[in-house]
């Protein structure tokens, strides 16, 4: 067991490298950051030069993680002090008011900063984290496709897209929206099993047939995937109700085997409580597929 580190103690030189690596690294590590500041760094801030302004930002950005807002007001004090016209600083101030659920406050304030510079992407992002949070999931819908039609290769921005497409029950858009994830992830095996959940959700033949295929490829990727084999059962019994004979076999047989593998894994299984439930599950399912053919 790794023992824990006690920030409080560690030296100045401790303190300012380890904040540097993590600002490097982009690791938001908030109440590590919170401690080390005031227990630490916060008693020789004069020390810092010209480092205590991405260290104020870093350790704002961490109160805000950490609901200090007493802190985040004290450094935001020190940042607008210094650099009153700051972009940056602006979106700490917002930022600030969404983590007090002053939703509209801080989206008037991304409204002018995304005015100001439109070519920024934070803040038109940030403006889509506020909008979801009001639950206006359409405005931030229509937030996201004016976005993207700037920051075409923003695959974090597909992905949002796509979820808030299917919370709107539009697979048709989110799949539409995945493709670009897909297309910039060829050698994931999530990304396949994850389009082919959008597929199997939008019913016809033509869509499980995409399904099928997806979780195919999946497979292929990650033998040992249980929900993309889960999947491939699925997919082959809601198949198999309107196709031909000969289709209905090579149905069977592609299920029969997922069901099979699934088999194997479970036996194989140590650690779960509840494997002869699934094992009885998965025969069901497996009789029903020969059942087909």
């Amino acid at each position: 067991m790794v023992e824990a580190i006690d920030w409080t103690g560690i030296s100045f030189s401790e303190a300012r490298e380890t904040l540097k690596k993590w600002r490097e690294e982009h690791a938001r590590r908030s109440e590590e950051t919170v401690e080390i500041w005031e227990h630490v760094l916060s008693r020789y801030g004069s020390s810092l030069g010209d480092e205590l302004w991405p260290v104020l930002e870093q350790v704002t950005l961490a109160a805000i993680d950490a609901a200090r807002h007493d802190l985040v007001l004290e450094c935001l004090q020190k940042l607008i002090k210094k650099f009153p016209a700051s972009g940056r600083v602006t979106k700490l101030q917002a930022m600030r008011l969404e983590a007090e659920g002053k939703f509209d406050a801080a989206e008037e304030i991304y409204d002018k900063l995304i005015k100001a510079d439109e070519a920024n992407p934070s803040f038109r992002k940030r403006k889509v984290a506020i909008l979801i949070a009001k639950g206006e999931r359409l405005e931030a819908i229509r937030e996201l496709n004016s976005y993207l039609e700037i920051f075409l290769n923003d695959q974090e921005a597909w992905q949002q897209l796509c979820e808030l497409y299917l919370k709107e029950g539009d697979y048709a858009r989110a799949a539409f929206a995945f493709e670009d994830v897909l297309l910039s992830n060829p050698h994931s095996s999530l990304s396949f099993r994850r389009m082919a959940e959008i597929r199997y959700a939008s019913g016809g033949t033509e869509n499980l047939e995409l399904s099928k295929a997806y979780f195919e490829r999946a497979i292929l990727m990650s033998e040992n995937d249980i929900r993309s084999l889960y999947g491939l059962i699925l997919v082959c019994n809601a198949l198999s109700a309107k196709a031909s004979p000969s289709k209905k076999k090579e149905l069977s047989s592609a299920g029969v085997k997922a069901a099979d593998k699934l088999i194997e894994i479970y036996r194989a299984s140590t650690e779960n409580d509840h494997i002869e439930v699934h094992i009885k599950t998965i025969t069901t399912l497996k009789n029903q597929l020969k059942q087909i053919s």
